[in-house]
């Protein structure tokens, strides 16, 4: 599951070909003005810190502008104007009133302060959209970032936040954004120019971060308190394995850096009953678990590689959630298999049982408006399915058309060479023709024309007998020597060797 951005998702429907061109351009403008800015210091560098108390109830922040300051700050979440207790310049009593998600600040000094603070004692989420609500697990901390991160709208290209944490001894901070070195060895991050209404989180406790790397990314993991307490040894080397198994496809991580939280809940009968990925601030995976539940059976499930598998894509917009479902519900089972998880006929039993499950729940209705609509009617089998669907076609098409020179994974390789940047959001249709464009062909175009708004669930008969891919009336499945496709069957599931993996 990945958890989206809440701005308007209006479906744009394609006037001309000049307008089309220009929705493709923009995304790759702002990715590779994102990366310039990113790759020089900023002219402006405003300063947050960030202090808490020993219980983890207030959160103090202090922000100070380099050079004039913003006339008005926003919060994502609605709930933000309901905890924020105080807010004034710092050293006076011109004092701030929220205006729902707005803390209008008029016209103030150059380099002026304002220092607000934020009571989480009681906290309730009334508002929440989506994401993890603030709440205390055990004796840490985790928190919706639109709760008490008053910032401004939008940065310009050389403009960014430092967010400093001054905790009190024994407590640390797990934070989205980028790290940054300072000198009096404090935690601090700079925030980049992702949409501030894009949820994040952070949480606060007593742990101890664990940084280790996968294939050229690092991973931040967290694991909070819990009773009993989680073997965290035992939960990183999962981690390993998961963030390996995605690193297959390309030979690498998709993101250069990824926070993991780990939210221990005895709830549920699964060891993951339930986990997203969210793009706010930089790419951050929560896994929500049981630990009362053996490792063997966190080795064996499918999550972890399912919601690290989303970071193949850039954000994609919530309407469109059938395609990033689709990817991560696809790669789920052949990253399993080619990591020597599950065997190859299994990754195919498991993609065949998907497929049905969708196949029974298609009522009527095109996936787009079941992807519209997946929230309140419970369409989900029926989009993550259906997407994987499309991802299977795409990639036997693209094989079958290139005679096995170009993939689903080498598309997807060419777009992190090019595209992948994590504070830029696609339409699916703006994203299938720049996959489209990498590989110099329309298969994307074609899927996206016959099957998004299509009411019926794809055929996949021909396609599975190419592959020698056989499924009796009971729904067991075989794999025959003789189809003509076979070569590209054992293909999408032949192992890979497993990336290099260090601890810090």
């Amino acid at each position: 599951m990945v958890v989206l951005g809440y701005g308007a998702a209006l479906r744009r429907r394609r006037k001309s070909r000049t307008r089309s061109a220009a929705r493709l351009m923009l995304p790759l403008l702002l990715a590779c003005l994102s990366v310039a800015a990113a790759s020089e210091e900023p002219a402006r560098l405003h300063q947050y810190t960030v202090s808490a108390d020993e219980a983890l109830t207030h959160l103090q922040v202090r922000a100070c502008f380099d050079g004039k300051p913003p006339r008005r700050l926003v919060a994502e979440s609605l709930d933000a104007a309901g905890v924020l207790e105080q807010a004034a310049v710092e050293g006076t009593k011109h004092a701030f009133e929220p205006n729902g998600t707005e803390l209008r600040l008029g016209t103030l000094p150059a380099g002026a302060c304002i220092v607000y603070r934020v009571d989480l004692t009681d906290f309730t989420a009334r508002h929440q959209r989506g994401g993890n609500p603030t709440r205390h697990v055990g004796s840490d901390l985790i928190t919706d970032l639109g709760v008490w991160f008053w910032r401004p709208d939008t940065l310009d290209p050389d403009e960014d936040i430092e967010v400093v944490f001054d905790l009190p001894a024994g407590i640390s901070a797990s934070a989205p954004w980028r790290p940054t070195s300072r000198g009096d060895g404090k935690p601090a991050y700079r925030v980049g120019h992702g949409p501030y209404d894009w949820p994040a989180a952070v949480a606060f406790g007593r742990f101890r971060e664990r940084m280790v790397e996968v294939a050229g990314a690092q991973l931040h993991i967290a694991v909070l308190d819990a009773r009993p307490k989680l073997d965290e040894d035992q939960i990183t080397d999962w981690l390993k394995r998961a963030a390996a198994a995605v690193a297959t496809l390309y030979g690498r991580f998709p993101v250069p850096s990824v926070q993991v939280l780990i939210i221990p809940s005895s709830r549920g009968g699964e060891p993951v009953p339930w986990a997203y990925v969210l793009r706010g601030g930089g790419p951050a995976a929560h896994f929500f678990v049981n630990q009362r539940r053996s490792i063997v059976e966190f080795y064996t499930d499918w999550t972890a590689v399912h919601e690290l598998s989303h970071l193949l894509l850039p954000y994609v917009q919530s309407e469109d959630a059938w395609l990033s479902e689709g990817v991560a519900s696809y790669y789920q089972n052949v990253l399993r298999a080619r990591a020597g998880i599950i065997d190859a006929r299994q990754a195919w039993a498991e993609l065949n049982a998907g497929f049905a499950r969708s196949r029974n729940t298609t009522r009527g209705g095109t996936l787009a408006d079941a992807t519209e609509h997946m929230y309140r009617s419970g369409a989900y089998q029926r989009v993550y399915w259906e997407g994987a669907a499309i991802m299977l076609m795409a990639d036997e098409r693209l094989r079958a058309q290139s005679a096995g020179q170009q993939s689903l994974d080498s598309v997807l390789d060419q777009l992190q060479r090019c595209c992948l940047s994590t504070e830029v959001g696609w339409h699916a249709r703006d994203l299938f023709d720049k996959l489209d464009a990498l590989t110099g062909r329309t298969v994307f175009a074609q899927l996206y024309e016959q099957h998004v708004r299509s009411e019926r669930f794809p055929d996949l008969a021909g396609l599975t007998q190419r592959l020698g891919v056989a499924v009796d009336a009971q729904g067991q499945v075989a794999l025959t020597d003789d189809a003509p496709e076979r070569d590209f069957r054992d293909a999408i599931m032949a192992p890979h060797a497993a990336p290099s993996v260090h601890d810090r």
